[in-house]
């Protein structure tokens, strides 16, 4: 049996505890550009990986993929909110990890005006509450719910 594998996902757990721990802004002055092709207004749904995936962090994307589009599917189709997974790891994309502070796989809420984030939030509850899938949803929801009330 392999014994690298635990101690990954124990490596990745810690790095998520340490990272829960981090005030993360919730806005900034100017803000990145949307991806080339996106649109300039309204909010997006992101997930935040790199090229090495375990486990935990696939159920992490599925879960947030699944809790946004059976939550907002109306939002979604009026293009008041989409939903985009990015490799922090690809060149294109890694102005992110500063753009958003990010510490470990994320999932975040950005909010673009004229093609610029005028606020965001790193949902950063969604390391702890991976192990209920149910808890992880309605966090999510709840979250995005806000947010959009806020816009």
């Amino acid at each position: 049996m392999n014994r690298t594998a635990p101690l990954v996902v124990v490596l990745c757990a810690v790095v998520a505890a340490i990272s829960l721990s981090v005030v993360v802004p919730m806005a900034m002055a100017e803000g990145p550009a949307p991806p080339e092709g996106e649109a300039t207004d309204g909010v997006v749904a992101y997930y935040f990986h790199g090229n090495v995936r375990c486990a935990t962090c696939r159920k992490i994307e599925a879960y947030a993929d699944e809790a946004v589009h059976s939550g907002f599917p109306e939002v979604i189709e009026d293009g008041a909110l989409a939903w985009r997974v990015v490799n922090v790891d690809e060149a294109d994309n890694k102005h992110f990890i500063q753009d958003f502070q990010l510490v470990t796989r994320s999932v975040v809420l950005a909010e673009y005006s004229n093609g610029k984030v005028v606020r965001w939030r790193n949902l950063d509850k969604v390391w702890q509450l991976v192990r209920d899938k149910e808890r992880f949803v309605d966090y999510l929801q709840i979250e995005t719910r806000t947010f959009l009330g806020e816009s």
